[in-house]
């Protein structure tokens, strides 16, 4: 991705999303997420009930961004 600079934490956090995470949903916000969500890299995918804190996933642009970065 052009003019786009990813924190480690960023990557990270893509990765995780891309690779790792149940469902392909992350969860967690912060700064870094804020970022990653403006930037279009990933969204809102919601709340659980029975979780505090909200789900994110990867976007076909964070998808993009992931295989850039590797």
């Amino acid at each position: 991705m052009e003019n786009l600079k990813l924190t480690r934490e960023q990557r990270d956090i893509l990765y995780h999303t891309e690779h790792r995470a149940a469902g392909g949903f992350y969860c967690g916000g912060g700064k870094e997420m804020e970022a990653l969500v403006t930037a279009g890299l990933m969204e809102y995918a919601g709340k659980k009930s029975f979780v505090p804190d909200p789900y994110y996933k990867i976007t076909s642009k964070g998808r993009a961004a992931l295989r850039a970065a590797n």
